[in-house]
């Protein structure tokens, strides 16, 4: 995943031991001092901030952040957000900087809706989310409550309520599970028992032996510590505020919100039922796996450039690299001389050809004009566009490769516009402007407006490539191999070869400034029946589609339940994962995956239960690997793993309830880039399988 975490301060530190979680949650890169983002280096930045730990000061805090991340996006996940009852003069010191380190990001994340209210109306829409602190996964340690124990967990220091709940405890025994803060070891806190610091594990067993946990920090807008509480099922005393009553809300039954401090210590402690841990199976499940997907959904949606290798330069250069123009042409003269027109009338500054690749017209087409135009031939054996281009590609001198169908003129910028990106960048795969009667067809006005201009590329982005407005290099071409020359017939191969090209890494580009105009009716006014399209026209898309479903294996291009000689998921279950299991569990786990939609298997020797399957054994092919590293079964889409995991890079390690289950590669990823986590909440097979059992469903 092309994001690099940035992790200051120790380990123990409440907000540092977030960001390496949130780092060992997600995946991607991570330094550990600011100093260690390399200057000049891309990708995105993601800073997990709390301003005592990055300067003397909350300005020169903010100033490192800012220097350090420089141009690159970023995110940052604020703590101990400033607030008014933290004293005028700290407020007034700490505010400014928060919101400025805000304003500069292009994600902001508060851990709760309270503390988000800080910078309403000083963002814009979108750019500030809330993520809630992740319930710590709690060890299962029965509850052996002490009689009369109140318990405080984490760090001892002014404003966390130590001091208001010993004056009301009336003689129960308070014990603060924890050490002094630095700089606060001379508070005076008579008759408290303090543990000192406890390692993560004699922490869950100290929680254990407390009747009443409280959290009575007097002003408090995330707390770890009452996350931890709640992990472990408790019910807890809160000091009542808006973040208390808002966390009330998530996790009901649970929080104990607290006005009067004597009377609800004296109630909890004579209540034995406060003390036993909630269970309710229906209590909010919110860990560091449901946390970690909320994270890459924020970064998804804001850095989609980055995380699928399609950023390009943000303006091109208005370069005039020479430009080979290749029009597919069959007895349309008047549509020709139009498009010849057209593109003597650009006025194009720089070198230009012409070739026009005929396919298998009666009449060779005529070319009166001064361009330099080649006129290429291929026999008539049916409607092969596809073959026409790569006819014309073929015989292309420059780099530059603009097609434009024999219908559809080019305005006079539109050579400029197009053969920018490319110049700029010979992976870029550039779709222009298509016109007809004035505008364009709605789903495509669609298509360019919730894409961002094909910025915010994905997997099913190559049903946006239009072969009349498309424009890439002639590297690109030839590496990919072209277009599909077997295609024969209308329509579907420019889908497939942007297919193709997405898988190979190229970096997409609509520009809105490359306007051509289709002169000719489009194919569905051509073949409207006034009630929907032909019985010819139904046809026609029938076999593109069924064209499409042999060629591009996403979900949305063929039907479930029909075996391809290629699935979108290639499932590999290496030997020494097999070798090792129990009888029946290779059985179910072959049977579970080609169940659950497009798969084949990748094993040395089939089951016999499969032997007999085409989808399974060693030459099975598939486009995204998902390699197993555990028996796990799917019981969500694996295709929605896929898409996951595509948008973010095309590479990551799956795991589930803390183990590693698989790893996921697509063709599309950048294997210099540190793969992202993904989490799924899929169960393992370990026991012994009875097939019948499976088989009858008893």
């Amino acid at each position: 995943m092309r994001l690099t975490h940035v992790i200051v301060g120790p380990a123990e530190h409440g907000v540092t031991e977030y960001a390496l979680a949130l780092h060992r949650a997600t995946g991607g890169d991570h330094v550990r001092e600011l100093s260690a983002l390399k200057p000049g280096a891309s990708g995105p930045v993601h800073v997990t901030f709390t301003d005592h730990l990055f300067g003397p000061s909350p300005d020169h805090a903010v100033d490192a952040v800012l220097a350090a991340v420089g141009d690159r996006p970023f995110s940052v996940s604020l703590h101990d957000i400033p607030q008014p009852e933290e004293g005028r003069e700290r407020f007034a010191r700490r505010a400014p900087a928060y919101r400025r380190l805000a304003e500069a990001a292009d994600v902001v994340v508060c851990n709760s809706r309270h503390e988000a209210s800080f910078f309403h109306g000083r963002l814009p829409d979108g750019r500030l989310r809330v993520i809630h602190l992740p319930l710590p996964n709690a060890p299962r340690i029965p509850v052996q409550p002490e009689p009369g124990s109140v318990g405080i967990l984490g760090f001892i220091y002014p404003g966390k309520g130590h001091r208001t709940v010993l004056e009301a405890a009336d003689g129960l025994r308070v014990r603060a599970l924890g050490g002094f803060s630095a700089g606060h070891e001379d508070m005076d806190l008579p008759g408290m028992e303090i543990t000192g610091y406890l390692s993560d594990e004699e922490l869950w067993r100290q929680m254990a032996r407390i009747a009443v946990p409280v959290c009575a920090h007097r002003h408090f807008s995330a707390s770890g510590s009452l996350m931890r509480w709640l992990a472990a099922g408790r019910r807890v005393l809160v000091a009542d505020s808006a973040y208390t009553r808002e966390i009330a809300d998530l996790w009901p039954g649970q929080i104990v919100p607290v006005t009067d401090w004597p009377a609800a210590l004296a109630a909890a402690a004579a209540d034995p039922g406060f003390s036993t841990p909630v269970t309710d199976a229906s209590r909010r499940r919110w860990g560091w796996a449901e946390v970690a997907r909320a994270w890459q959904d924020a970064w998804v949606t804001c850095f989609a450039e980055d995380f699928r290798g399609n950023r390009l330069p943000p303006q091109a250069p208005a370069a005039t690299p020479p430009i080979s123009v290749v029009i597919p042409y069959y007895e349309n003269q008047a549509g020709l001389d139009e498009v010849l027109a057209g593109l003597s009338a650009a006025a194009y500054p720089g070198p230009l050809e012409v070739i026009v690749a005929d396919d298998g017209s009666a009449a060779p087409p005529r070319t009166d004009t001064d361009l330099d135009v080649t006129v290429v031939h291929q026999d008539d054996l049916g409607f092969r566009a596809a073959a026409a281009r790569n006819l014309g590609a073929a015989a292309a001198r420059h780099e530059v490769l603009v097609f434009l169908d024999g219908d559809t003129v080019p305005a006079p910028g539109y050579l400029r516009a197009a053969a920018r990106w490319v110049a700029a960048d010979e992976r870029a795969l550039v779709v222009g402007a298509r016109r007809q009667d004035g505008g364009e067809p709605g789903w495509l006005a669609d298509a360019w407006r919730d894409t961002r201009q094909l910025r915010h590329l994905d997997d099913a982005s190559w049903r946006f490539v239009i072969s009349s407005v498309l424009t890439c290099s002639a590297t690109l071409f030839h590496e990919v191999g072209g277009f599909d020359a077997s295609m024969v017939g209308y329509g579907g191969e420019d889908w497939e070869f942007g297919w193709r090209c997405y898988n190979a890494g190229a970096r997409f580009r609509h520009d809105p400034e490359a306007v051509a105009t289709h002169r000719e009716p489009d194919w569905g006014a051509r073949h409207d029946a006034g009630q929907g399209l032909s019985l010819d026209g139904v046809t026609q898309k029938n076999r593109e589609s069924v064209a499409l479903a042999h060629r591009v294996t996403h979900p949305l291009a063929r039907p479930r339940g029909v075996v391809f000689a290629e699935a979108d998921i290639l499932l590999r279950i290496p030997g020494e994962l097999s070798e090792g299991l129990n009888p029946g569990v290779l059985e179910e786990l072959v049977s579970a995956w080609l169940a659950a939609g497009d798969v084949h298997v990748s094993i040395g020797q089939a089951p016999a239960l499969a032997a007999a399957d085409p989808r399974v054994g060693p030459d099975a092919r598939g486009r995204v690997e998902v390699r197993l590293t555990a028996a796990v079964v799917p019981v969500s889409s694996p295709a929605d793993l896929v898409a996951r995991v595509e948008a973010l890079g095309g590479r990551a390690r799956v795991r589930g309830d803390g183990q590693a289950l698989a790893e996921v590669t697509a063709p599309r990823h950048d294997p210099a880039e540190e793969p992202a986590v993904v989490h799924v909440d899929w169960p393992l097979l370990s026991d012994p399988v009875r097939l019948e059992r499976r088989f009858a469903g008893w």
